[in-house]
């Protein structure tokens, strides 16, 4: 279908015989926030007891700082980069990369970041102000050993060439980056990868380039894999954040471009040598993991778990926290924890680690207490009962009997959107993988974009129940009122501190992409080949499997799931300037139940002992 007109009047490169579309990457000015290098090329040493920035704690320790260290890469292309490493001591330390393009030393995100109320639960006086956003903080790195090496991606700020959204050739640099590291005179010859999001998919791509001197790696929620986690989940198109990225939350010194990934998104809406790039060979990764998930990242919760159960890593280890990435990054238990690890596996320190509960979770209890930390053998739980439970659009119902009559419902393609209830008799845990079969019929429409979402319901109230996810209190000289400001304005308007919260898993699905692959696909999680798109036929019922991504929660007795099927995204993952998918939903979404057409969700239920 036709998306926009302006695709061939935008530059394009040539990828495998494919013509990709690309844009501009904006140039440096003022209110991109960047702080260029005082010493370029050289070093100099920032003092302990110094307060880089207000707010900020002062440095623990004396630590050397060398700017703009050039790397030159196997194609030519030069990124820079920043060190910071122990300024007193004449042992060699290992190196911890934070790789990623918003900026070495300042940049718009961290600006932003800054902005936001409650800093996302990161005050500054939690880190020294010398973080990459998202990334380690050098002064805690560095009083422990370690150097902390901020690396600018290809094509961003001062490094050369042209951007390359996480892909294989990005996998490369990290490659030629880490045997230059662990070459340096001060570096023990080990060196990792740690930091979150863009950070953390980065990762992905250089474990499988299985560079030598690469000890470990720590990816803490990040995509693997650009297409299925970001920009066509489900098979439909949803490119607005990714092109946000690319277009404001970077710049460039040397006129580079990048991809126009709204209009490839358009272009090639099936799976081609573009997409295979960009999603990493995890089963080529085979060091030592740390990986570190959460059930309510809107972007990538799904990939990171795909990651822990597709790497070949014999030593690897999940943790799945309670909170939202920025906050678990820096809080002290993560920190320590983290350090563990990467003390046993680059420093060869005798400790605790390898009885490292292999698998620890949480559960989720919105309304209730969460369960944080609870050891698992494995992921997803071998103890797992798929609970099966039909749909009744005479009743808008779910149970476990099915109904014997036909029934169907219907709403407008666009705006409409149908709800069944769900109660459970006791209270129940599901963790996993869900599953919705849905019968369905588009009327006035080749095509139809499904979005799902469960949410869990005081019974009584009919209150929604949100999770938490930032806690604002966090080192504030009053933790309970700044708590209270969060909750109390939330439920005033919705909108406040949106992200603060999260109401339950959510799916997707482009009816025309429905075709499962074999090979991947459980009863639990739905895998498509995205290999053609097959269009639907005027009067055409089909059943459609649309996968929520995995969550983990408990639902009481006195609290009831709502299934929401909608033609619209609930959860849209856009920023302002965004621009919102195109859907090939018009006229209207029927749903069919019971009978032969027995629609159903398919829950993970876990035993309770």
């Amino acid at each position: 279908m036709a998306t926009t007109s302006t695709i061939a009047t935008i530059p394009t490169r040539d990828f495998y015989g494919l013509e990709i579309p690309q844009v501009a990457i904006r140039p440096v000015t003022a209110d991109c926030h960047y702080t260029p290098s005082k010493t370029p090329g050289g070093s100099h040493v920032l003092s302990k007891g110094t307060v880089i920035k207000e707010g900020h704690m002062p440095l623990p320790v004396d630590i050397i700082l060398e700017q703009d260290v050039a790397i030159i890469v196997r194609d030519g292309i030069t990124i820079y980069a920043d060190v910071y490493r122990p300024a007193n001591t004449h042992e060699t330390v290992p190196a911890i990369i934070a790789g990623g393009p918003f900026s070495k030393n300042g940049g718009p995100n961290k600006n932003n970041f800054n902005k936001w109320p409650w800093r996302f639960g990161c005050p500054r006086i939690a880190t020294s102000g010398l973080e990459k956003f998202e990334g380690p903080d050098p002064a805690y790195w560095c009083l422990h050993g370690y150097a902390i090496v901020h690396t600018d991606c290809r094509g961003t700020w001062n490094s050369t060439g042209n951007v390359i959204f996480p892909s294989r050739k990005e996998g490369e640099d990290n490659y030629d980056i880490i045997e230059f590291l662990a070459a340096q005179t001060w570096c023990s010859g080990k060196v990792s990868m740690a930091g979150n999001s863009y950070l953390s998919m980065t990762q992905w791509f250089a474990g499988a380039a299985n560079p030598p001197h690469l000890a470990c790696l720590a990816p803490w929620e990040g995509v693997s894999d650009t297409y299925n986690d970001m920009v066509r989940i489900g098979g439909s198109p949803d490119p607005g954040f990714t092109l946000g990225l690319i277009t404001g939350d970077i710049a460039s010194n040397t006129g580079s471009k990048g991809d126009n990934v709204t209009e490839v998104c358009y272009k090639y809406p099936t799976w081609n040598e573009y997409w295979q790039q960009h999603h990493a060979e995890l089963d080529k990764i085979t060091v030592p993991l740390y990986i570190v998930a959460s059930w309510t990242n809107a972007l990538h919760t799904y990939g990171t778990l795909r990651a822990w159960q597709e790497v070949s890593s014999t030593e690897k280890w999940l943790r799945v926290h309670n909170t939202h990435e920025w906050p678990d990054l820096y809080q002290p238990q993560s920190r320590e924890d983290l350090r563990k690890f990467f003390d046993y596996y680059m420093k060869d320190a005798v400790n605790d680690w390898p009885q490292t509960p292999k698998v620890r979770l949480s559960v989720l209890d919105a309304g209730g207490r969460d369960i944080v930390n609870r050891p698992e053998p494995a992921f997803p739980l071998a103890r797992t009962q798929p609970l099966k439970l039909y749909l009744n659009a005479a009743d808008n119902t779910a149970s476990t009997v099915a109904p014997t009559e036909s029934t169907s419902v219907s709403h407008d393609a666009v705006s409409g959107t149908t709800v069944f209830r769900i109660t459970f008799p006791t209270k129940t845990e599901l963790t996993g993988y869900s599953k919705l079969r849905l019968w369905a019929e588009a009327q006035g429409s080749d095509d139809m974009d499904i979005f799902v979402i469960m949410e869990k319901f005081d019974t009584a109230s009919g209150k929604l129940l949100e999770s938490c996810v930032t806690d604002v209190g966090y080192l504030q000289d009053d933790p309970a009122a700044e708590r209270k400001k969060l909750i109390d304005g939330h439920a005033a308007d919705p909108a406040f501190g949106a992200s603060y919260f999260n109401s339950g898993p959510t799916g997707r699905l482009r009816a025309s992409h429905r075709e499962l692959d074999s090979t991947k696909a459980t009863d639990l999680n739905p895998v498509y080949t995205h290999r053609e798109e097959q269009m639907l036929k005027p009067g055409q019922i089909l059943p459609l499997d649309i996968g929520f991504w995995p969550y983990s929660w408990t639902i009481h007795s006195h609290q009831e799931l709502r299934l929401r099927i909608s033609g619209f995204n609930p959860k849209p993952h856009l920023r302002p300037n965004d621009k919102p998918a195109v859907l090939r939903n018009k006229g209207h979404h029927v749903f069919y139940t019971g009978g032969e057409r027995a629609s159903f969700l398919l829950l993970p239920l876990i035993p309770l002992a």
